[in-house]
Protein backbone atom coordinates (compact mmCIF):
# COMPACT_ATOMS: atom_id res chain seq x y z
CA UNK A 1 0.00 0.00 0.00
CA UNK A 2 2.87 2.31 0.59
CA UNK A 3 3.76 2.03 -3.12
CA UNK A 4 0.33 3.18 -4.26
CA UNK A 5 0.88 6.81 -3.30
CA UNK A 6 4.27 6.69 -5.09
CA UNK A 7 2.68 5.25 -8.23
CA UNK A 8 -0.15 7.77 -8.04
CA UNK A 9 2.31 10.61 -7.61
CA UNK A 10 4.41 9.36 -10.51
CA UNK A 11 1.36 9.09 -12.77
CA UNK A 12 0.25 12.57 -11.78
CA UNK A 13 3.67 13.96 -12.60
CA UNK A 14 3.73 12.20 -15.95
CA UNK A 15 0.24 13.45 -16.80
CA UNK A 16 1.15 17.00 -15.80
CA UNK A 17 4.32 16.81 -17.85
CA UNK A 18 2.44 15.53 -20.88
CA UNK A 19 -0.04 18.39 -20.59
CA UNK A 20 2.74 20.94 -20.37
CA UNK A 21 4.66 19.55 -23.33
CA UNK A 22 2.19 19.30 -26.20
CA UNK A 23 3.49 18.08 -29.57
CA UNK A 24 2.92 21.51 -31.11
CA UNK A 25 4.99 23.20 -28.42
CA UNK A 26 7.97 21.01 -29.27
CA UNK A 27 7.92 22.42 -32.78
CA UNK A 28 7.23 26.02 -31.82
CA UNK A 29 9.83 28.18 -33.42
CA UNK A 30 11.16 31.50 -32.36
CA UNK A 31 10.16 34.06 -34.94
CA UNK A 32 12.83 35.87 -36.91
CA UNK A 33 13.96 39.06 -35.25
CA UNK A 34 13.45 42.01 -37.62
CA UNK A 35 16.29 43.83 -35.87
CA UNK A 36 18.69 40.93 -36.43
CA UNK A 37 17.61 40.67 -40.08
CA UNK A 38 18.22 44.41 -40.52
CA UNK A 39 21.69 44.13 -38.97
CA UNK A 40 22.60 41.02 -40.95
CA UNK A 41 21.48 42.82 -44.11
CA UNK A 42 23.77 45.72 -43.24
CA UNK A 43 26.58 43.26 -42.48
CA UNK A 44 26.02 41.73 -45.92
CA UNK A 45 26.17 45.15 -47.58
CA UNK A 46 29.48 45.97 -45.86
CA UNK A 47 30.81 42.49 -46.67
CA UNK A 48 29.99 42.99 -50.36
CA UNK A 49 31.80 46.35 -50.31
CA UNK A 50 34.81 44.76 -48.59
CA UNK A 51 34.71 41.91 -51.11
CA UNK A 52 34.75 44.44 -53.96
CA UNK A 53 37.67 46.29 -52.35
CA UNK A 54 39.56 43.03 -51.98
CA UNK A 55 38.96 42.08 -55.59
CA UNK A 56 40.10 45.49 -56.82
CA UNK A 57 43.17 45.23 -54.60
CA UNK A 58 43.88 41.79 -56.01
CA UNK A 59 43.70 43.24 -59.53
CA UNK A 60 46.13 45.98 -58.47
CA UNK A 61 48.61 43.32 -57.39
CA UNK A 62 48.67 42.05 -60.99
CA UNK A 63 49.11 45.45 -62.63
CA UNK A 64 51.44 48.42 -62.59
CA UNK A 65 49.55 50.39 -59.93
CA UNK A 66 51.55 52.39 -57.39
CA UNK A 67 51.70 51.36 -53.75
CA UNK A 68 49.71 54.54 -52.99
CA UNK A 69 46.73 53.09 -54.85
CA UNK A 70 47.11 49.87 -52.89
CA UNK A 71 47.15 51.89 -49.66
CA UNK A 72 44.03 53.86 -50.59
CA UNK A 73 42.13 50.70 -51.50
CA UNK A 74 43.19 48.74 -48.44
CA UNK A 75 42.11 51.67 -46.25
CA UNK A 76 38.72 51.63 -47.98
CA UNK A 77 38.51 47.93 -47.25
CA UNK A 78 39.49 48.54 -43.64
CA UNK A 79 36.68 51.10 -43.32
CA UNK A 80 34.14 48.65 -44.77
CA UNK A 81 35.36 45.83 -42.53
CA UNK A 82 35.18 48.09 -39.47
CA UNK A 83 31.58 49.00 -40.36
CA UNK A 84 30.84 45.33 -40.98
CA UNK A 85 32.23 44.34 -37.58
CA UNK A 86 30.35 47.18 -35.87
CA UNK A 87 27.02 46.02 -37.29
CA UNK A 88 27.90 42.39 -36.60
CA UNK A 89 28.62 43.20 -32.94
CA UNK A 90 25.19 44.83 -32.66
CA UNK A 91 23.61 41.70 -34.16
CA UNK A 92 25.60 39.56 -31.74
CA UNK A 93 24.19 41.56 -28.82
CA UNK A 94 20.68 40.70 -30.06
CA UNK A 95 21.55 37.05 -30.76
CA UNK A 96 19.27 35.68 -28.02
CA UNK A 97 16.26 37.41 -29.65
CA UNK A 98 16.92 35.77 -33.01
CA UNK A 99 15.46 32.67 -34.54
CA UNK A 100 17.61 29.53 -34.69
CA UNK A 101 18.90 30.28 -38.20
CA UNK A 102 19.77 33.84 -37.17
CA UNK A 103 21.68 32.57 -34.14
CA UNK A 104 23.49 30.04 -36.31
CA UNK A 105 24.37 32.76 -38.83
CA UNK A 106 25.90 34.89 -36.09
CA UNK A 107 27.83 31.93 -34.69
CA UNK A 108 29.21 30.89 -38.10
CA UNK A 109 30.05 34.35 -39.40
CA UNK A 110 32.04 35.37 -36.32
CA UNK A 111 35.13 33.21 -36.96
CA UNK A 112 35.29 34.41 -40.57
CA UNK A 113 35.15 38.03 -39.43
CA UNK A 114 37.94 37.42 -36.96
CA UNK A 115 40.09 35.84 -39.67
CA UNK A 116 39.27 38.63 -42.10
CA UNK A 117 40.22 41.32 -39.55
CA UNK A 118 43.44 39.49 -38.63
CA UNK A 119 44.49 39.05 -42.28
CA UNK A 120 43.58 42.61 -43.12
CA UNK A 121 45.67 43.97 -40.24
CA UNK A 122 48.59 41.77 -41.29
CA UNK A 123 48.27 43.03 -44.87
CA UNK A 124 48.24 46.65 -43.71
CA UNK A 125 51.31 46.06 -41.55
CA UNK A 126 53.06 44.36 -44.46
CA UNK A 127 52.26 47.20 -46.85
CA UNK A 128 53.45 49.79 -44.34
CA UNK A 129 56.81 48.01 -44.07
CA UNK A 130 57.16 47.04 -47.75
CA UNK A 131 55.68 49.86 -49.79
CA UNK A 132 57.84 49.23 -52.83
CA UNK A 133 57.17 45.48 -52.89
CA UNK A 134 53.55 45.29 -54.00
CA UNK A 135 54.56 43.04 -56.91
CA UNK A 136 56.22 40.47 -54.65
CA UNK A 137 54.65 37.15 -53.67
CA UNK A 138 54.13 37.94 -49.96
CA UNK A 139 51.93 40.96 -50.75
CA UNK A 140 50.03 39.01 -53.38
CA UNK A 141 49.44 36.24 -50.84
CA UNK A 142 48.01 38.72 -48.33
CA UNK A 143 45.79 40.24 -50.98
CA UNK A 144 44.56 36.84 -52.21
CA UNK A 145 43.80 35.67 -48.66
CA UNK A 146 41.85 38.85 -47.94
CA UNK A 147 39.90 38.45 -51.15
CA UNK A 148 39.02 34.82 -50.36
CA UNK A 149 37.94 35.65 -46.80
CA UNK A 150 35.86 38.62 -47.92
CA UNK A 151 34.17 36.48 -50.60
CA UNK A 152 33.46 33.62 -48.19
CA UNK A 153 32.05 36.03 -45.61
CA UNK A 154 29.78 37.83 -48.10
CA UNK A 155 28.63 34.50 -49.54
CA UNK A 156 27.87 32.97 -46.13
CA UNK A 157 25.84 35.96 -44.98
CA UNK A 158 24.02 36.07 -48.32
CA UNK A 159 23.20 32.35 -48.03
CA UNK A 160 21.78 32.74 -44.50
CA UNK A 161 19.64 35.70 -45.52
CA UNK A 162 18.40 33.78 -48.57
CA UNK A 163 17.59 30.82 -46.31
CA UNK A 164 15.62 33.04 -43.91
CA UNK A 165 13.65 34.54 -46.78
CA UNK A 166 12.87 31.10 -48.24
CA UNK A 167 11.84 29.73 -44.84
CA UNK A 168 9.47 32.66 -44.31
CA UNK A 169 7.94 32.13 -47.76
CA UNK A 170 7.45 28.45 -46.95
CA UNK A 171 5.75 29.32 -43.65
CA UNK A 172 3.47 31.79 -45.43
CA UNK A 173 2.55 29.18 -48.04
CA UNK A 174 1.84 26.56 -45.36
CA UNK A 175 -0.52 28.99 -43.62
CA UNK A 176 -2.17 29.95 -46.90
CA UNK A 177 -2.67 26.31 -47.91
CA UNK A 178 -3.58 25.35 -44.31
CA UNK A 179 -0.97 22.61 -44.22
CA UNK A 180 -0.70 21.25 -40.66
CA UNK A 181 2.63 21.54 -38.91
CA UNK A 182 4.60 18.34 -38.81
CA UNK A 183 5.02 16.93 -35.32
CA UNK A 184 8.42 15.44 -36.03
CA UNK A 185 7.05 11.94 -35.40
Amino acid sequence: MKCLPCATLLNALLLTGSLLVQPGSLNAQVADSPEVIQLLTQVKEHAVLAENDAQVLESYSRSAVSWHSHAVRINMMKSHVNNLIGDFNKAKELRSLGSPWQQEAIDNVEPLLKSMADHLNAAIDHLNQNQNRVKMAPWQDYVRANSELASRTASLIRDYLDYGEAANKMDDLEKKLEIPESTGE
